[in-house]
């Protein structure tokens, strides 16, 4: 009778010691876990040793491949080697089911039809394959791209009020549009990684690189009209004389729209005022 009390608290005591080690595989505390299963390796007989060498191999896979590892030693297994077993499966794993067992696999939402029919069975989708571009009009297309990036397009915007009674300076027709305004400093054109800076200080890279003194910065958050207000303060602080700065105001109202133009007016006429 001792006996029999001794083995029934024995099992107890090795299936909560198992918990533990499940719950150490789990939180990935290998080292402790193998130590304690060696404990309990050295306890039990030689056909318990090999199920709970089994068990710890498959608790150390992934969490699917875990659990179809566990699921497999289950049927296999008697109504000992299954409490042993289950007492293996790691927390995460368990359901709340009346009886005790391993959980099963669970199919995606709407394949309860699909799922024990033959492949000849299923239905075919046809889609028809999407006509793939040639390489004549790839081609074409990246031309055309680096055609109109280089293109200069006519002004949309031009003053028809000009005076056509001039006659045509054929070397001043000859000589490109500037793109932007020009370096407040130099007066040449700048490139477009000069004209798209978040500050935009007016001047040309080799002036920047010089250490010219550019357009200051308008406080924030500072309009398009406030930054062409800033433009005109800096010609007008810069500029030797008058004539200077009617000149070079004149110049930099050739390259911008009408908003702006009507910005750069009210500026004038209320310093002239």
């Amino acid at each position: 009778m001792d006996s029999t009390i001794t083995a029934e608290v024995t099992a107890e005591v090795i299936a909560g010691r198992l918990a533990e080690v499940a719950t150490l595989v789990e939180s990935g505390a290998l080292r402790e876990a193998r130590r304690r299963t060696g404990q309990l390796l050295s306890d039990a007989d030689e056909g318990t040793q090999q199920l709970l060498t089994q068990c710890l191999r498959a608790l150390e896979c992934h969490p699917q491949v875990r659990t179809a590892r566990l699921r497999h030693l289950w049927k296999i297994s008697g109504d000992d080697g299954r409490a042993l077993v289950e007492a293996c499966l790691p927390r995460s794993d368990r359901q709340d089911q009346p009886r005790a067992g391993l959980p099963r696999p669970q199919g995606r939402a709407g394949d309860a039809g699909t799922a024990r029919r033959a492949p000849r069975d299923l239905p075919r989708r046809w889609i028809a394959p999407a006509p793939r571009p040639s390489q004549r009009s790839m081609d074409a297309g990246t031309a055309a791209g680096r055609y109109f990036a280089d293109r200069v397009e006519p002004e949309t915007d031009r003053d028809d009020r000009r005076d056509d009674a001039r006659p045509l300076d054929y070397d001043l027709a000859a000589v490109p549009p500037l793109r932007g305004l020009p370096c407040v400093v130099c007066r040449t054109e700048r490139c477009a990684r000069d004209q798209q800076r978040h500050h935009d200080d007016g001047l040309c890279e080799d002036c920047r690189d010089r250490g010219r003194e550019g357009i200051s910065a308008p406080s924030a958050p500072a309009t398009r009209e406030a930054w062409v207000i800033a433009r005109c303060r800096h010609i007008a602080a810069t500029s030797a004389t008058s004539a200077e700065r009617v000149a070079r105001l004149r110049a930099d109202w050739r390259h911008l729209d009408h908003t702006d133009r009507a910005t750069v007016a009210r500026w004038v006429s209320t310093q002239a005022g």
